[in-house]
């Protein structure tokens, strides 16, 4: 990205997620997404957009660590609701679909309810369960779509990975 800027940068990647009602545009009817209208509701009706970015550790042994950073309590809270909130990174970047029916890239179980502070944070640092690839290649997780839901499938938002 070219000139100054005052945003920081961390390194590793980053996606905006963004609830699923702020995917419908002018061009894209509610009618025309996969999923049913029962699997877009309620949790993300709450829910401004957010950042998460991914970060490996010092080691090459060590996992990589998922930063939630929410500017809202509202968002907050309602992940933290959640209780268990699925992250799936997809083998492609479409954001035309918000129910993927190709297997993911990886998939995990965050279990925000007791892993997340009780009060408002704005950051929420989680560890994943294996080390990304935060490269771009056959494993690699930038450029592919990040898909957040609840385990019942009921999507929270979705974003694209990119370089931070």
């Amino acid at each position: 990205m070219c000139g100054d800027t005052q945003r920081p940068t961390f390194g590793g990647t980053i996606a905006m997620v963004s609830p699923i009602e702020n995917k419908i545009s002018s061009n894209t009817s509610e009618s025309s997404l996969s999923s049913s209208p029962d699997s877009v509701t309620s949790s993300a009706s709450s829910m401004s957009s957010y950042s998460l970015f991914f970060r490996d550790a010092e080691t090459a042994s060590q996992k990589t660590k998922a930063i939630f950073r929410i500017d809202d309590a509202e968002t907050y809270n309602t992940l933290r609701a959640c209780r268990q909130v699925d992250m799936r990174i997809e083998q492609y970047g479409d954001l035309s679909t918000t129910k993927p029916t190709t297997r993911p890239l990886h998939e995990f179980r965050l279990d925000l309810g007791t892993q997340a502070p009780r009060e408002f944070q704005r950051d929420v640092e989680l560890e994943l369960p294996e080390r990304l690839d935060l490269g771009v290649s056959e494993k690699g997780v930038v450029g592919r779509q990040v898909t957040m839901s609840e385990p019942d499938g009921t999507v929270l938002g979705v974003g694209i990975v990119g370089y931070n």
